[in-house]
């Protein structure tokens, strides 16, 4: 999930809001107005009730950051680069770069968001017992962040993925099976059905409580549409896993020479061979690449005087790969950098070109293939290989 608005980076990490946070934002901040806070404080002002209720909705909002955080810094001393955090309506995401290696990490990071929210919710209380009946705005603001990081840990800790318990229960699935793929399945299929529970529980109390219902309906029609996009994106990664660039490149793209007009660039080569970047090589060495997003501001009435080499994107400015690079390393970077296409070179050489589209057809041909053709091209469980490794946690 992208965000919508960027507010910075901690440890390398982009931190940003998806525009759903604002409407989650409101409705929580007039649910505490409204509702929460008059039935504990009589006889505060509108205002207050008001700058309360947003004041504590903000603090909530950092508390599921703490959560994220604590996924990620542990990801991050396991090696696993964490690209961004986004807050969004059912709480927030971290985006992970890649799968666990083994079962007790993927444990350890799952385990890490509700145990932050554990400690602040615990905190929060604790805090909140000392400061009751002498501070109200700041005992109201305790108490709710308290309760709110309890719920927020029992919630996450449901056995459905891809919900933190989902994944705890899918690293210790992991630990006995020795088969991250099968133990994803299952966790898969227990996350489908608690979201269908939540759904039918939704429906019900619809016909209750209106609001209540609707919201049980979201979450569920989430939990089952998530936990099914992660097996598939987990099944994606794995089948381009052992597959190398070199095998899925163009071995011969269409490519220009520097010194070129920007008008027969796109005549004679982007129009007239259909593509959307081109390669810009001098002396058989690769020196950059031009492509669509890149003629955008210069204006019709200058291509006949502009250069490809004015507009390319430098050489040392690209993202490139060795035909050897494993080819879920190259769809990393093709979503990381959000572009269509990677040079693939040796040295300075162009040996081949990358594209968004050739990933595709690739992973649309595989999953034609029989079962028992895609089975020959998955690599060995672990625990099949040979009994010399130790337990997986």
């Amino acid at each position: 999930m992208e965000a919508s608005f960027k507010l910075g980076r901690i440890r390398g990490i982009q931190i940003g809001i998806h525009f759903s946070w604002l409407i989650v934002f409101g409705l929580l901040a007039y649910s505490l107005a409204a509702g929460f806070l008059p039935s504990l404080y009589r006889g505060w002002s509108a205002a207050q009730y008001w700058t309360v209720g947003a004041l504590a909705a903000l603090l909530l909002f950092a508390s599921v950051l703490a959560h994220e955080l604590g996924h990620s810094f542990v990801a991050q001393s396991k090696g696993i680069p964490v690209r961004a955090i986004t807050l969004f309506i059912f709480g927030g995401v971290a985006q992970i770069s890649r799968e666990s290696q083994t079962a007790r990490d993927e444990f350890q990071i799952a385990i890490a968001g509700p145990a932050v929210s554990l400690v602040i919710g615990a905190t929060s209380l604790a805090l909140w017992w000392l400061t009751r009946g002498t501070t109200d705005f700041l005992a109201a603001m305790l108490l709710y962040l308290g309760l709110a990081n309890l719920i927020l840990v029992g919630f996450n800790l449901i056995p459905g993925f891809p919900l933190d318990g989902g994944r705890v229960f899918r690293a210790t699935v992991w630990a006995i099976t020795g088969n991250l793929e099968r133990a994803t399945r299952i966790a898969a299929a227990v996350g489908v059905g608690i979201g269908y529970l939540f759904i039918l529980g939704g429906i019900f109390y619809v016909f209750v409580v209106p609001i209540t219902g609707i919201w049980l309906i979201a979450i569920g029609w989430f939990l089952q549409n998530a936990a099914e996009q992660s097996y598939r994106q987990m099944r994606i990664e794995r089948a381009f896993a052992h597959v190398k660039v070199g095998s899925i490149m163009d071995p011969h793209p269409v490519v220009v020479r520097p010194d070129i007009t920007l008008a027969e660039l796109v005549e004679r080569y982007i129009l007239a061979r259909n593509v959307r970047g081109v390669p810009v090589v001098e002396d058989g060495r690769l020196v950059g690449i031009i492509t669509l997003t890149d003629l955008r501001d210069v204006r019709r009435e200058d291509w006949d005087r502009a250069t490809v080499r004015a507009y390319m994107t430098p050489m040392d400015k690209l993202v490139t790969l060795a035909p050897d690079s494993p080819l879920d390393q190259a769809l990393q970077a093709l979503a990381e950098h959000d572009i269509h296409q990677i040079p693939v070179v040796e040295g300075t050489i162009l040996v081949g070109l990358l594209t968004r589209s050739a990933v595709i057809r690739y992973l649309q041909l595989r999953e034609e293939l029989p079962e028992v053709v895609r089975e020959l091209q998955e690599p060995v469980p672990e625990r099949e290989r040979g009994k010399e490794r130790g337990p997986a946690t």
